[in-house]
């Protein structure tokens, strides 16, 4: 066992070798240098690993002066799309020089294996500060302008929040105008035109929306209103009927029968002694009977459905946007069953049945409420269909 590891080992360090190689002849010199670089971080002493010390210096060679001359002709072109690439060429150069230090002393046929180092310091701190003017003031004309444009603006402070939160105290308080801007208020109203009461309570959760929980993060939903906001949709969820069923009990009798073993029996001649086999031995056979049994099913239901209706009001226009009817339904059932005579006639299928028991039925409240649930699922279904 110990030989097949040995060798898996060697495979495995010979495989990252030819494919560093590989890379580095098609001038992958950054995947080249990861290659090397994973193999030897868990075990640079060791023989087979040590192999790969010379790709990951040619690798690592390569890789910095590649970057030297993108950075150079990022800079020629004098474009300020061009700083996140620089800044991120400069951070990647930096890591790098950090896992080659992280591997030091490295030796190689007896030879210490030199590195050379740069001090990335200035130019990570230039490159950072470019970057991050350019999304300032990118984000602020961007907030500057359309609701759109509000949105873009929301992403571009965000990113300047993660690569540099420190630029600006003000930071948090433009995601927050941008994110304001960029929203879509929606204010949520409710009309009970069935004739009867609904907790007040079942109202608010019925229109209470978070908002996080939706597909379209840009729209906001109020459940009451705020003078300070200017709403662009108001929202009419209605219920004109609230149908709720009777407490129902259903019951059906099932007779049942089956042929069981019910021990044994001697088996008798003709003459009417009993039987023996070639041995002398007594010969006895299953005893089959008859049993009979009868099943009392019993099925417990009671059910509500609620109709009524959405309307959308597009209110830059005051015309409505869409509507649809809705509706919401919710329905309890419970099974069980009671025997008698006996029990090892009775079928399988209703073994369940028998262990179940009698529950009492929702009160009117809850399972209208629990329609309401319903209802207010089928809202949201219907509200991320809209561009609002």
């Amino acid at each position: 066992t110990v030989f097949f590891v040995i060798i898996l080992l060697i495979v495995n360090a010979c495989g990252a070798g030819k494919k560093a190689k590989d890379n580095i002849e098609r001038g992958h010199y950054s995947k080249a240098f990861n290659i090397a670089y994973t193999e030897l971080a868990k075990d640079k002493n060791k023989k087979s690993n040590q192999k790969l010390i010379p790709s990951l210096k040619e690798a690592y060679t390569k890789a910095y002066d590649r970057d030297i001359h993108k950075i150079k002709l990022l800079k020629k072109e004098n474009d300020p799309l061009n700083y996140k690439k620089i800044y991120a060429t400069y951070v990647a150069m930096d890591i790098r020089q950090d896992d080659v230090q992280s591997l030091q002393p490295l030796y190689y046929e007896g030879k210490k294996v030199s590195f050379e180092i740069h001090d990335f310091t200035n130019d990570i701190a230039e490159s950072l500060a470019n970057y991050s003017d350019y999304l300032y003031q990118t984000g602020n004309t961007q907030l500057g302008g359309s609701k759109l444009e509000a949105r873009k603006a929301y992403k571009t402070f965000n990113e300047l929040e993660f690569v540099n939160p420190n630029y600006s105290k003000e930071l948090s308080e433009l995601i927050a105008q941008a994110k304001k801007k960029g929203s879509s208020f929606v204010l949520m109203k409710f009309q009970n035109n069935s004739g009867q009461t609904i907790d007040p309570k079942e109202v608010n959760d019925l229109l209470y929306i978070n908002e996080s929980n939706m597909q379209n993060k840009w729209v906001v939903y109020h459940s009451q209103q705020d003078q300070n906001i200017h709403y662009d949709y108001e929202v009419n969820a209605g219920i004109d009927e609230i149908l709720i069923s009777p407490e129902r009990v259903n019951t059906e009798t099932i007779p049942q029968q089956a042929r069981i073993k019910d021990g044994w029996e001697y088996v008798y001649d003709a003459n009417g002694n009993v039987a023996k086999d070639s041995l002398g031995n007594d010969i006895k056979r299953d005893k089959i009977i008859t049993v009979q049994a009868e099943v009392r099913m019993f099925q417990q239901t009671k059910s509500a459905r609620i109709n009524g209706g959405i309307v959308v009001q597009d209110l830059s226009t005051n015309a409505q946007a869409s509507s649809a009817p809705l509706y919401g339904e919710a329905a309890f059932e419970n099974v069980f069953a009671q025997y008698r005579g006996d029990q090892r006639a009775i079928e399988q299928k209703y073994v369940q049945a028998l262990q179940n028991k009698e529950v009492p039925f929702p009160t009117d409240d809850e399972i209208l409420k629990a329609s309401l649930a319903d209802y207010k699922n089928r809202m949201l279904s219907f509200l991320e269909q809209q561009k609002l």
